[in-house]
């Protein structure tokens, strides 16, 4: 008998498979959910393994077991959106508030404190009546506004879930409030939560000067950095600016290799186009795309997992990235219209990539990609806007794009920014929690 792994513990008898049933009474529904697990029914069907089952506590919880009495009537500025949340889906702004503490500001990074904004806010801030709080806009804060609506604190809560990557603007938040609140006698409270993204390791350039950006290109540190929020505040802190009353509320039962799944903790989607873990995973390897003229599923209902434009026929470019030789995605033909961003209204021709499982170098992957795309198709072109290449800043540095314009292989790019990657390693591994 010869079993084929499924998945933790399920497998299926080849030699068996898609027999019919006999003699054997089963109820409709049992042999309903059966089939989910068929072979023949779900060929090409993955799903992201779970090694171990031990809830991880997040900070925000070890905070209100652990800390919380110490903080009772204190006034706190707290910086959060939606994810900003319990195991049971509470809302941190409402057990801070039960816990005894004065929310006497928000501030909400990019997407807002719900989460549902697809462009930035225009608003400098909002009132929030069903909180009861006023709610400003990072994003619109100049650093002497940010610093004078921080003064009347005691202290200031961070609570967000990264993603793990730089030009993933939440990382850049925390930047900015730490930079807001050095020198000061303010003390920030970092609650830390996992990194979706920490199995992969580093990755990418450092950020080189002259492609810093406010938001995309802030933070100091390699495109994929491999820290989670507390640990990139303590490595900020320590080695970017000097005076900066940190405090990091640590996980329980973490470990960075863990996939985000892993750790038991509901996935609530950090932004509106990441709605599913596996998109996420995606986002990462197909993030440069938006540095070019390609859709990359804005506006439907695969973001990040459907690519493509009006002028790509949907076989071939399966054809062609499929033979590109990226064991951990697949991909599959398609057609999609996106409602809103790139070729709104419009038919793209495209594919869907799945991601298959296991660690990967999204800058490799996004480096052939790209490469491929530019070489088959005239109409490739990179994002050009305001003097500058888009792309530069999402990869912290020009040699991503020079390089493919130049024809060499990522092998030559990767060697290019190895030093860089060996001088942040050994900088970020003093700062790490886990």
């Amino acid at each position: 008998m010869i079993l084929r792994k499924l998945g933790p513990g399920i497998g299926i008898n080849k030699s068996a498979r898609c027999r019919p049933l006999r003699k054997i009474a089963i109820p409709p529904v049992i042999f309903l959910v059966a089939l989910l697990f068929l072979d023949c029914a779900s060929q090409g069907a993955y799903n992201l393994p779970v090694r171990r089952q031990k809830r991880v506590l997040t900070g925000l919880e070890n905070f209100l077991a652990r800390d919380a009495a110490n903080y009772r009537g204190k006034k706190i500025a707290l910086v959060t959106n939606h994810s900003g949340v319990d195991y049971n889906l509470s809302k941190n702004i409402d057990l801070l508030r039960a816990a005894g503490m004065e929310i006497v500001l928000a501030f909400a990074p990019e997407h807002g404190l719900y989460g549902h904004e697809n462009d930035y806010d225009n608003r400098l801030y909002r009132v929030d009546e069903r909180l009861n709080v006023v709610v400003y806009n990072l994003h619109h804060l100049s650093m002497e506004m940010l610093r004078f609506l921080l003064g009347p604190s005691e202290a200031v809560i961070f609570d967000i879930q990264d993603m793990g990557m730089r030009c993933y603007t939440y990382v850049s938040s925390l930047k900015q409030v730490m930079d807001a609140l050095e020198g000061t006698a303010i003390e920030l409270i970092v609650l830390d939560r996992p990194n979706p993204l920490g199995f992969l390791g580093i990755d990418g350039a450092y950020l080189q000067d002259g492609f810093w950006s406010r938001h995309i290109s802030a933070f100091p540190s390699t495109f994929i950095y491999n820290l989670t929020l507390g640990e990139a505040a303590r490595y900020y802190g320590a080695t970017h600016v000097s005076n900066v009353r940190l405090r990091v509320v640590p996980l329980a039962n973490y470990r960075r290799d863990l996939l985000f799944n892993e750790t038991m903790l509901p996935w609530v989607p950090p932004s509106p186009n990441l709605p599913t873990y596996e998109s996420a995973i995606v986002y990462s390897a197909v993030v440069m795309l938006e540095g070019v003229n390609l859709s990359v599923g804005r506006g439907t209902t695969k973001p990040f997992e459907y690519i493509g434009a009006p002028w790509i026929e949907p076989r071939e470019l399966a054809r062609l990235l499929s033979g590109l030789g990226l064991p951990n995605f697949r991909f599959r033909p398609v057609y999609f219209s996106p409602t809103f961003s790139k070729y709104a209204g419009m038919r793209c021709g495209g594919v869907h990539i799945f991601y298959m499982g296991g660690a990967f170098s999204p800058m490799e992957v996004s480096y052939k990609i790209i490469s491929a795309i530019k070489a088959a198709y005239p109409k490739f072109r990179w994002d050009y806007r305001g003097g500058r290449y888009h792309v530069d800043f999402l990869a912290g540095t020009d040699l991503f794009r020079e390089n493919m314009d130049a024809g060499r292989p990522f092998s030559e790019f990767a060697a290019r920014i190895a030093e860089g990657q060996r001088r942040f390693d050994r900088l970020r591994k003093k700062h790490l929690l886990y």
